[in-house]
């Protein structure tokens, strides 16, 4: 291994963990603002309720709810029940459960990068290289420890691409193999149900190998395939049960919430940046310039770039490199179309393609070796002042995610709501991730986690009457934008406007009934 490399991997291993571990010394309250997201309390929330003995449920246990991702929950469910439900133990503990998931997905990265470049020379270190680069991005750092799913689906993902960047060797698969791929698949879709995606992709690429590999006939892989894939459905069948059952659709209220508003092909401009950031790996596209028309030019060559790179590795490239790609091409083209066409929440569209994220910097990483290998050794003059710039640059991004970290765009709302309103008031708003982690008696409004209330959206002109309707409900409080709804007529009637405040993004309505 090339030792430049070896140090410049280390380095940037070190800035990727520092990043993760310095919020968790809650200096300047960093602990509780900087990496869990709105949706991460959410699912911190539902954790919590079911490390008390509450089941899944928000609205301090009462209102029942699958708006989540049950496998990341119950894991985050087993630090809280050890923490015995304190706040700040608990989220200090998922905190590092997520480095150590983060940590896990950079070893098997590697690996990954070993069985594809292992022979090449230069290949190792390129492994560790691109692993590094990855697990120091900021936007990877932001993403796997965002309190979600997301670090674990990306471990899902790498593990399923080791399994089958072996996939064209022609030995026969035993049942065992079969049963714990399944049961990996299985598990994928436990974390996110998008990775009925991920299912696909194996299915057609165990199958489809077959079709140009006589010493493994289709029959035999068919047989495997339907093995794996069976295994997988009877792994995820107990949650889509739990979910028609209890809440009347396999889709659980968070996804139906999302797409309630979706309009078709609304966030295909997402789609350039998302690729842009990934592709360069360390580059993240802050969401004010995701519109402006640099970026996306610069997002469609990126496109346009990874689409040939994958063309050709899966025409060119070796066995497992082209098992690899042409996984990641399925399950990565699957989740463009179906958030880019289908799918609401374009403010997600980063989180939503993070977990192919390790597939395109192996992409990357693999071109960049190939670069490194036909290059003369003019060109090669220039590496140490390369592998300077990759370190500053993602060691100064990293300090602007530190510098940034000790705001939140909810904890506005909290600090409103822990001065003001007794821990046995109701209070309610659309966005109730943050609010309702650290309020329990918080009702949600946009149905996300809500089953009423996301019935209520879907009948129209019945939003309003839920609320109106929850007699316990004393505070709406949450972003400046429901200012506006004391000028309802309806809503006047029952609310008054107490706080107005833009300069903070907060507006606070109260019942009228609910103080002299």
């Amino acid at each position: 291994m090339n030792v430049a490399a070896l140090w410049v991997s280390v380095f940037l291993f070190a800035v990727g963990a520092l990043s993760r571990l310095a919020p968790l010394f809650d200096a300047g309250g960093r602990l509780f603002r900087q990496f869990p997201s709105e949706d991460g309390y959410l699912m911190l929330t539902i954790a919590r309720n079911v490390a008390l003995g509450n089941g899944m449920s928000v609205a301090d246990g009462v209102v029942p709810t699958n708006g989540t991702q049950p496998l990341a929950t119950l894991l985050w469910a087993a630090v809280f029940w050890l923490a015995r439900g304190e706040r700040e133990a608990g989220v200090r503990g998922i905190l590092l459960v997520q480095v150590g998931l983060a940590v896990a997905c950079a070893v098997l990265l590697w690996r990954l990068g070993r069985e594809l470049f292992g022979a090449r020379p230069g290949g190792a270190g390129a492994a560790l290289l691109i692993s590094a680069a990855w697990f120091a991005s900021p936007r990877v750092v932001t993403h796997s420890m965002n309190c979600l799913e997301s670090g674990l689906y990306a471990l899902v993902v790498i593990a399923v691409a080791l399994v089958f960047a072996r996939s064209p060797r022609a030995e026969r698969w035993s049942a065992a193999r079969c049963l714990a791929t399944g049961v990996l698949l299985g598990l994928g879709f436990w974390t996110r149900n998008d990775a009925v995606f991920l299912v696909l992709a194996a299915c057609l690429v165990h199958v489809g190998w077959g079709w140009s590999d006589s010493a493994k006939p289709v029959t035999r892989r068919f047989g495997e395939t339907l093995a794996f894939g069976a295994t997988s459905v009877a792994v995820a069948i107990p949650w889509l049960v739990f979910n028609q059952l209890r809440f009347g659709a396999i889709v659980p209220v968070s996804g139906q919430s999302e797409a309630l508003d979706a309009k078709f092909a609304e966030n295909v401009w997402k789609i350039p940046a998302a690729v842009f950031e990934y592709s360069t790996i360390v580059l993240p596209v802050p969401n004010a310039l995701e519109e402006s028309s640099w970026v996306l030019a610069a997002g469609c060559a990126a496109l346009a770039a990874v689409s040939w790179l994958l063309l050709r590795v899966t025409r060119e490239g070796a066995p497992n490199a082209r098992a690899v790609a042409t996984l990641g091409s399925i399950f990565g083209g699957c989740l463009l179309l179906f958030y880019g066409l289908w799918f609401g929440a374009g403010y997600f569209f980063s989180r939503y393609l993070f977990p192919v994220s390790p597939l395109v910097a192996l992409l990357v990483g693999g071109a960049a070796l190939h670069a490194w290998e036909t290059s003369d050794s003019r060109a090669r003059r220039f590496a140490p002042a390369a592998a300077v710039a990759l370190c500053a640059l993602v060691l100064a991004l990293d300090l602007r995610l530190y510098r940034n970290g000790a705001s939140h765009m909810h904890f506005q709302v909290i600090d409103w709501v822990q001065a003001n309103v007794p821990d046995d008031a109701w209070v309610a708003a659309p966005q109730t991730g943050t609010l309702g982690f650290f309020h329990d008696r918080t009702i949600n409004l946009d149905g996300k986690v809500n089953p009423a209330a996301l019935a209520a959206r879907k009948s129209d002109g019945e939003t309003t009457r839920y609320y109106l309707e929850q007699r316990q409900i004393a505070y709406l409080a949450d972003w400046h934008g429901i200012a506006a709804w004391a000028k309802d007529p309806r809503v006047a009637s029952e609310f008054e406007l107490i706080v107005d405040d833009p300069a903070r993004d907060l507006a606070v309505l109260r019942r009228r009934t609910s103080h002299p």
